[in-house]
């Protein structure tokens, strides 16, 4: 039996703190991951301090705007997606996070084991950790967070057969089926909230009881979630701030006057003209995520499943990829703000090829594979679109008729851009968003496995690519699997033998957080598009 273990030097202090009450609203409305066995580096709870002052300073409330709303910012296993981590990740914790270049660290865990031929994951808690009311954080407290996660059917959780207590701060998750994107799914996707508090469901829903820096104070859907400082949090001296509030302000111009002037510290902004705007005034901060970790690309994808369509030949699918100038529609639609890339992972990522011969503009090449695939005269076919890519898309489509690839716009709604890519019912090209964290087990899986959710249906599943997709799953290490899936961006995006399925990736969406200089240390949006380390954000001021 084959195990790996990683240890982790602590170095953290453990502070004594007053017991405090779970962060409880004072009013609520209803209006409205990769296996990494490694040596992991030492960590440390000392904040990064700042040149002009040399140490953070107490006090203050951030205030922060953007468009996502929260349906709960207390009962954990109902925020699903990305986009509600922000709230999550304010009053909560989970036993992994990442560090900038996307790698795993420790958070409520401080080591662990993983034994594929099990197969299993033994724990190791952090000691001397509380929730805000005093309920110890231990081994029975992650067996029943998970078991509420599984009443509740999340994926994450499901691959957990039984969690075996061994004592206070280690516990053994038994696994139905060896999966190397379990340790992460398990580790970053779960939220761990008070049992005591869990008694109390409906009361959980419209406040939070976790280890996190801050509780709620006050919580009105759509409107704003208030947060105070946990006086019982566990790294010793934070957070420097009182409190936190997070206001939903929909209208991005709103959102950017208020933040101008000066009613708001920062600004998540996803509309990239005013974003442009604030950003060339030189007077704010922008965050950069370089890990990858919870970023999204938009790209096209070609309907090969469809055995009559041209694009079941893999060498349309290649041509329909040289025929796209991605810089030229990052600059003419990003204004400087989207990074393009040429595979499923952001540049500097771990599952980053940096070898990849990729599929760039050469509209000559496309038009000699087109006639080597028996379409010298080219083809007609349509490309499915909401109205709000439509500018963008139309683009792409002229570009594509300048190689014989004549596209018919087809604009749809959400809703029916939802269904077609569900079920793979899209005819021809569709717009291709996909989240590309490096574990592609897990997140590529979810379009290329046979019984993938998402576009799955719409294209094929050669057995290379689900032998290859399999191995990854399984694979016993981290470099094993990273090494398994640059083999995977070679299967797909090679120039010269990709199988092209996904088509042509274009950019990395951006949706900025940006800031007002006196904002220190939050870390939003950096090691994942969706998180900060808000118990380290101090104000300059």
């Amino acid at each position: 039996m084959k195990k790996q273990i990683i240890a982790i030097l602590l170095t953290a202090c453990m502070g004594a703190s007053v017991l405090g009450g779970c962060g409880s609203s004072k009013e609520s409305s209803s209006d409205s991951g990769t296996t990494t066995e490694k040596t992991q580096t030492t960590t440390t709870d000392s904040a990064t301090t700042d040149e002009s002052t040399g140490e953070p300073k107490y006090g203050g409330v951030l205030k922060y705007a953007t468009h996502i709303t929260a349906a709960t910012p207390g009962y954990t296993p109902e925020i699903t997606n990305n986009a509600g981590l922000l709230y999550l990740t304010t009053a909560y914790e989970s036993l992994l996070y990442y560090d900038e270049s996307g790698n795993i660290i420790p958070k409520l865990a401080t080591e662990w084991t993983t034994d594929a031929d099990e197969p299993s994951i033994t724990w190791t808690l952090r000691e001397g950790v509380q929730f805000a009311d005093g309920t110890a954080f231990n081994a029975e407290a992650v067996k029943r967070n998970i078991e509420e996660y599984q009443s509740c059917e999340r994926n994450e959780t499901k691959n957990i057969k039984e969690c075996q207590v061994i004592d206070d701060t280690h516990i053994k998750m038994i696994l139905n089926n060896w999966s190397s994107s379990t340790l992460e799914s398990v580790g970053f996707f779960v939220y761990y909230m008070s049992p005591t508090a869990l008694e109390d469901v409906e009361a959980l829903r419209n406040a939070s009881c976790g280890t996190g820096p801050f509780q709620v104070t006050e919580f009105q859907t759509g409107v704003a979630t208030k947060y105070a400082k946990n006086e019982n949090y566990w790294q010793e001296g934070k957070p420097y701030l009182d409190g936190v509030e997070i206001y939903v302000v929909s209208e991005p111009t709103t959102r950017s006057s208020a933040f101008e002037a000066g009613e708001y510290d920062m600004i998540h902004m996803n509309n990239l003209t005013v974003a442009n705007d604030l950003i060339n005034s030189g007077k704010y901060v922008v965050n950069e995520n370089t890990s990858g970790q919870g970023l999204v690309t938009t790209g096209l994808i070609p309907n090969s499943a469809d055995s009559t369509s041209p694009f079941a030949d893999y060498r349309v699918r290649q041509a329909m990829c040289y025929a796209i100038d991605s810089d030229a529609i990052a600059k003419a639609f990003g204004y400087g703000l989207i990074k393009t890339t040429n595979q499923w992972a952001a540049p500097g990522a771990v599952t980053y090829d940096d070898t990849l011969k990729s599929f760039d503009y050469n509209p000559e090449k496309a038009k000699e594979l087109l006639t080597e695939a028996g379409y010298p005269d080219g083809f007609t076919t349509t490309l499915t679109t909401d109205s709000g890519s439509k500018d963008m898309f139309t683009a792409a489509a002229n570009m594509l008729e300048e190689v014989g690839i004549h596209c018919e716009i087809e604009l749809v709604d959400e809703s029916t851009g939802s269904n077609l890519y569900m079920t793979g019912t899209w005819k021809g090209i569709m717009g291709h968003y996909a989240s590309i964290a490096p574990d592609l087990g897990l997140y590529m899986g979810r379009h290329l496995d046979v019984d993938g959710a998402f576009y799955a249906k719409g294209i094929q599943h050669p057995q290379e690519a689900q032998d290859l997709l399999e191995k990854i799953r399984v694979a016993a290490t981290d470099e094993e699997k990273i090494d398994l899936e640059h083999q995977m961006q070679q299967l797909m995006y090679n120039s010269e033998t990709g199988l092209a399925l996904f088509g042509k990736p274009l950019f990395i969406q951006n949706e900025p957080n940006i800031k007002q200089y006196y904002v220190k240390d939050d870390n939003c949006g950096v090691c994942h598009a969706s998180t900060w380390n808000i118990e380290n954000c101090w104000l300059d001021k």
